[in-house]
């Protein structure tokens, strides 16, 4: 009789713990905006996403989405925040409509050079705005990958801030983006990635901006021209998911994603460099002016109202980046 009872109970324990080998299967959507699928950033998003799930033995897989296929960027992160299993491809500026402060990151002539801006991703004044995207729900996975130096795309050259009077120009939902490009005089019009080729093409935006890269796939070039190499930003794109669902991971699981995030930054901006010329080069050999003559002097001069313009950020906050990045 005993013998049955001890047969029976260990038999509940088995049945209530975990198979080996059967841990639960984490599936998790990886989305960007850019279609493109030998641009850098879905190469970079590609290698990540199988050096995952290799690691995780299968336990994390991720579904990469072009093309914002779930909606704009805005869209997408609110889900992200809202706990939604995902990985958004995004960026500092687009992260700024939450947490205000992290826009200074896409701010306009912010960096000088990579190294500067590998000293503020290596800060304790990083680490801060790190903490103010977790209080938003959101957790950076992959926090500085260069996506790419940002320029004009246009019907003629704007070699100054003078030339961009009335413009009215696509940006994309960020703050401090439409701050910058009201300080140049033009006039911004936020509207999603998908949607800048029909707008240029039917002439509802008289320019757009994008590294040579995010032009040239998304084939801006038919609908105009002219490049003014502005070098407005050196943006880095962001990968977010879920606080919340982030810290229900197991914590091996947690490692990968945050050793992968950091090893993919490094990979995408290598790749991007490499690339970069090689895109402008395709622009040119179809027929687009490069204009490498902008008074960037004047840009620089006229980008400094921008900051004081955005809404929300915390006093003192440009000048604790621009102390980081001028050590």
């Amino acid at each position: 009789m005993n013998v049955f009872r001890l047969i029976a109970a260990a038999t509940a324990i088995a049945l209530a713990l975990p198979m080996a080998g059967h841990a639960e299967t984490q599936k998790l959507r990886f989305t960007t905006s850019q279609v493109n699928p030998s641009e850098p950033i879905v190469v970079a998003m590609k290698g990540f996403a199988e050096r995952v799930g290799a690691r995780s033995d299968g336990r994390l897989q991720l579904e990469i989405l072009t093309g914002d296929q779930l909606g704009p960027q805005k869209k997408v992160n609110e889900m992200v925040a809202s706990g939604a299993k995902m990985i958004s491809a995004t960026d500092y500026g687009q992260l700024s409509i939450f947490a205000p402060d992290v826009g200074v990151i896409a701010g306009p002539y912010v960096f000088a050079d990579l190294a500067a801006a590998d000293k503020l991703f290596a800060s304790d004044v990083f680490k801060g705005l790190e903490a103010q995207l977790e209080a938003k729900g959101f957790k950076v996975v992959m926090p500085s990958g260069l996506f790419g130096l940002r320029h004009v795309i246009g019907s003629q050259a704007y070699r100054s801030p003078a030339e961009m009077e009335g413009v009215t120009i696509r940006v994309p939902s960020s703050p401090m983006m439409v701050s910058t490009f009201t300080a140049f005089g033009a006039r911004p019009t936020e509207l999603p990635w998908g949607d800048v080729y029909n707008a240029l093409q039917t002439n509802v935006v008289d320019a757009a901006e994008a590294p040579f890269g995010s032009i040239a796939g998304s084939k801006l070039q038919e609908t105009r021209k002219v490049i003014s190499r502005t070098g407005h930003q050196m943006m880095f794109t962001a990968w977010v998911t879920s606080k919340s669902y982030f810290d229900g991971l197991d914590p091996d699981l947690q490692q990968i994603l945050l050793e992968e995030g950091q090893k993919t930054a490094k990979e995408l901006t290598a790749l991007t460099l490499e690339t970069d010329q090689r895109y402008a080069d395709e622009l040119k050999a179809q027929g687009v002016e490069i204009v490498e003559d902008v008074d960037v002097a004047a840009f620089q001069a006229a980008a400094k109202g921008a900051f004081d313009a955005v809404p929300g950020l915390t006093p003192g906050i440009v000048d604790q980046v621009r102390a980081v990045v001028a050590q």
